[in-house]
């Protein structure tokens, strides 16, 4: 299995689930459960457009936007590209982003979203 990042958010973009063995994120899932995702991976200047695809993913637009691709910040403030496998989830009437990346470099689509799927099949969040 190639290094990955998984996250989970909620309607407010807060994080409820994340995976990540990929090197230089360096982030802890108990560092960031809780938090917000756009405050916390994604740069100021970038906010406005991912949190649209964000919202248009919650909106049921998620084949729309299967695969998607950008930036994170890491820890020390370094920005990585990241292609995202993305997946609308509903729970007790609730939606979520369940999405998996792959860092750009790394990138082949099969690969990402039959990782995505079976870290999907995996998920504990909402057995």
């Amino acid at each position: 299995m190639p290094p990955y990042l998984l996250v989970v958010l909620d309607e407010n973009g807060t994080i409820v689930d994340f995976q990540c063995d990929m090197e230089g994120i360096d982030y802890e899932p108990q560092q960031v459960i809780g938090k917000n995702w756009f405050d916390l991976f994604i740069d100021p200047a970038d906010k406005e457009k991912i949190f649209t695809v964000f919202k248009e993913i919650l909106e049921g637009k998620d084949r729309e936007y299967e695969t998607y691709k950008n930036d994170i910040l890491t820890k020390n403030g370094s920005h990585k590209l990241i292609d995202f496998y993305n997946k609308l989830l509903t729970h007790n009437g609730k939606r979520y982003t369940f999405s998996v990346g792959l860092e750009h470099y790394t990138y082949e689509p099969s690969l990402l979203k039959e990782l995505a799927l079976q870290l999907y099949e995996s998920l504990d969040l909402f057995k």
